[in-house]
């Protein structure tokens, strides 16, 4: 078998800068994620451990540590918070490769492991140092996450909710943050301003509601002096706000 991968690398364009991400159908049959870089291509393991390998017979650091953490009381060394770095890293190709590829729920998943190595780090790293590299990420990848879920929604085409924990997730970074470094931190956080911009874009981008609708339209219907039409959208209004009457395109 001919090892050399130059036809497949001569036959996907490469634009420094940017991310060029598919999905393959592997000889065994399961996906695979490919992504191309400048000097050449990494290949991930769609689910599992993205290098497909199982560390100590587990199926990632995090669970093999979790149990010895967890259950023998054990601290994390130096050396430990570097392979479980490792594995973060591995994850965080996978999650951004999962948002090129439109693949939201996953990319939500591989942001939760990474936040869950966080976890451990901060409560059983042995050295300080580690505890304050993994608080220094939790931001940033929380960010993620929440980008993740909202995204999934606005597929499902769930505006209201989308933005609802889109909002949540604004707090939730706002927290982190000043319990780390204070308020004035909330003006220097990058993903912050990121999402607050992205929460200006879909309030304005909000479909109305039927109440909102009926507004606009009794507004335009007196503007064209059609007082009949507006008659009645009064009326529809009225019986709106009083609750007894429930409209089907009220959803």
């Amino acid at each position: 078998m001919c090892k050399d991968i130059s036809p497949i690398l001569r036959g996907w364009s490469y634009t420094p800068g940017e991310l060029r991400v598919r999905r393959i159908e592997a000889g065994d049959g399961r996906p695979r994620i490919q992504i191309r870089m400048d000097l050449g291509l990494m290949q991930l393991e769609w689910s599992g451990r993205p290098d497909g390998t199982r560390p100590r017979d587990c199926a990632s650091l995090l669970d093999y540590f979790q149990d010895e953490c967890q259950r023998r009381q054990r601290a994390l060394s130096r050396a430990d918070c570097w392979e479980l770095g490792q594995e973060a890293m591995q994850y965080y190709w996978r999650r951004i490769s999962f948002f090129e590829l439109k693949e939201y729920e996953r990319a939500e998943q591989d942001a939760l492991h990474n936040l869950d190595i966080l976890d451990l780090c901060q409560e059983f790293a042995e050295h300080p140092e580690d505890r304050q590299i993994a608080q220094q990420y939790r931001a940033f990848v929380t960010a993620h996450r929440i980008q993740a879920r909202v995204l999934a929604l606005l597929e499902q085409r769930d505006h209201e909710l989308a933005l609802a924990r889109l909002r949540d997730g604004i707090r939730h970074i706002e927290e982190i943050l000043v319990e780390q470094q204070g308020f004035d931190s909330l003006q220097d956080c990058q993903e912050l301003r990121f999402l607050r911009e992205w929460e200006r874009e879909l309030e304005g981008s909000r479909p109305l509601s039927l109440r909102e609708k009926l507004s606009a339209d009794l507004k335009t219907a007196v503007e064209q002096e059609k007082f009949e039409l507006a008659a009645s959208l009064r009326d529809r209004l009225r019986l709106l706000e009083a609750g007894q009457h429930r409209d089907p395109e009220d959803h």
